[in-house]
């Protein structure tokens, strides 16, 4: 079956919409009562109450936690993606988690020439992943990391272990949420995880493939198997020992698990995040950490619908089957664009805003908080913040509201001392390579110049000279600038006259 952009939907997902067409219970469902049965699937967006989706589940101390590693509720880290099944009441932003299960998609090696600089894309136990301004990326030893750091390592031999938190799309792609560095090289014969859409499997045969990782699995343990048998699109969990590192080892499975959504009985609340995969937009299918699951009713927000595209839903379980939606709200967030780093000049939790580098930031229930310095966990929020912090913020540009605000997916605090240089990236209104050159930056001008700053393009490439960057730029072309000098009245950055350089790079931004 193809959806109308011509992407090849796999032949389970058709199957499931086509059975929740017939099934669905319409939009009658009635929403008045108090609590009852509800699930949020998503990226964790912070502690007290655990937040996923707009929603604060309490008793998350005491909830059952469903983990292939054993962690408890202290060792779940912001933007890992986690399925909390309690209850949850009829504003939809509160309930008592009674489950929490952490939902992996792969943890193993990086392949071989697996990490991208240039398009922000490592490749993973033949999986592809691509990494975005709002991803959490942490050593599970400590501290936070990057993609330059590991494809350094890459470069000196390594065979880095990479835990991989995201949605996937309807070409196997993982958009990761978070990305967690485990042991620095993985060797022959130790345990890996992957989940994905079966392909490749030929009748007769104990082997399949989950992008491009071949699975053996002829001795595993079979879970939720069904008496036909597994089929090429059913979507699965796979562990075992991978028989050799790099791009040409196979997984010895020795658990294979069919997977379904389980969002509960028909009624139930749900709140879901995923992508898109098939449809259209009061009708479609979309890909979660426990497979697809099929949406009907509200028009979208947001975003531009499309096949690939991220989607948020709220709206009841409908249908017998536990993966179908009878939505009351759905939205498609616009891609994080946006990122800031620097002390703010104004918090008002009150308002949900603060102000950094001149622009008003506003929150919601939806923006990540975590502290990188360690110090506040549970309850972090603008309130934990201070004017003498360094804080990071990711997020999306509004520019209806003049001189503009920026939404926040993530507001992060670096460190308890003020910021001495700022970063800022968003994408260009203007430039003019004149004296000095200028770039507008979410409406805000950076002054460049030859001595003090560097220019590159994609990947960290550098340019030759400041006029082959100026003749590389668009209105729209998405532009980091670091270790700039941030002046207030109005905004400003400019070069720093000592010490670093300011860097200027084109960057590419994934969704």
């Amino acid at each position: 079956m193809k959806n109308r952009a011509g992407t090849v939907i796999p032949s389970g997902v058709a199957t499931l919409f086509s059975l929740f067409v017939l099934t669905s219970c319409g939009p009658g469902v009635d929403l008045s009562g108090g609590n009852a049965g509800g699930t949020a699937i998503g990226p964790v967006a912070g502690f007290g109450s655990i937040r996923v989706e707009g929603t604060d589940f309490s008793g998350d101390n005491a909830a059952t936690i469903v983990d292939d590693q054993g962690r408890a509720i202290d060792n779940v880290v912001e933007g890992m993606m986690v399925a909390v099944r309690g209850t949850m009441d009829s504003t939809f932003l509160a309930g008592t988690a009674g489950t929490l299960t952490v939902e992996r998609a792969v943890r193993g090696p990086v392949d071989d020439n697996g990490v991208f600089l240039d398009n922000n894309t490592v490749r993973v136990l033949g999986q592809t992943v691509l990494v975005n301004p709002g991803t959490v990326f942490v050593r599970f030893s400590g501290g936070e990391t990057d993609l330059s750091t590991l494809n350094a390592d890459m470069d000196n031999s390594y065979r880095p272990e990479l835990e991989v938190h995201g949605g996937m799309d309807g070409q196997g792609v993982i958009h990761a949420t978070f990305l967690g560095r485990g042991r620095d090289n993985v060797v022959a014969n130790d345990n890996v995880a992957l989940r994905g859409a079966v392909a490749g499997l030929s009748a007769g045969t104990t082997t399949f493939l989950i992008g491009t990782r071949q699975v053996n699995y002829d001795n595993a343990v079979r879970v939720a198997w069904p008496a036909t048998g597994i089929a090429n699109g059913d979507f699965v969990d796979v562990r075992g020992p991978l028989s050799a590192v790099g791009r040409g080892g196979v997984v010895r499975a020795d658990r294979v698990e069919i997977l379904t959504p389980g969002l509960g009985n028909p009624g139930d609340r749900v709140k879901l995040e995923g992508y898109i995969v098939g449809g259209s937009p009061g009708s479609f299918v979309m890909n979660t950490p426990g497979g697809p699951v099929s949406v009907l009713g509200a028009v979208p927000t947001g975003d531009a619908f499309g096949i690939g595209r991220l989607v948020r839903v709220k709206g009841t379980v409908s249908g017998s089957s536990g993966s179908g939606v009878q939505a009351m709200s759905v939205d498609l967030p616009f891609p994080n664009t946006v990122r800031m780093e620097g002390s703010p000049t104004a918090i008002t939790p009150s308002s949900n805003t603060m102000t950094l580098l001149g622009r008003t930031v506003e929150t919601n229930d939806f923006t990540l908080f975590r502290d990188a310095t360690g110090a506040v966990r549970r309850g972090f929020g603008l309130g934990s913040l201070a004017l003498s912090d360094t804080v990071r913020v990711v997020g999306t540009f509004d520019a209806t509201v003049l001189p503009g605000k920026v939404v926040a997916s993530t507001v992060e605090r670096l460190s308890a001392s003020p910021a001495t240089r700022v970063t800022l990236q968003g994408p260009i209104s203007d430039f003019a390579p004149v004296s000095p050159p200028l770039l507008t930056i979410l409406g805000m001008s950076v002054r460049t110049d030859i001595v003090n700053t560097e220019y590159f393009d994609l990947g960290g490439v550098a340019f030759p000279g400041q006029s082959g960057f100026f003749q590389a730029l668009a209105n729209g072309t998405v532009v980091k600038v670091t270790n700039g000098v941030f002046t207030g009245g109005p905004p400003r950055i400019d070069p720093p006259t000592t010490g670093a350089l300011m860097e200027v790079g084109i960057v590419q931004v994934n969704r």
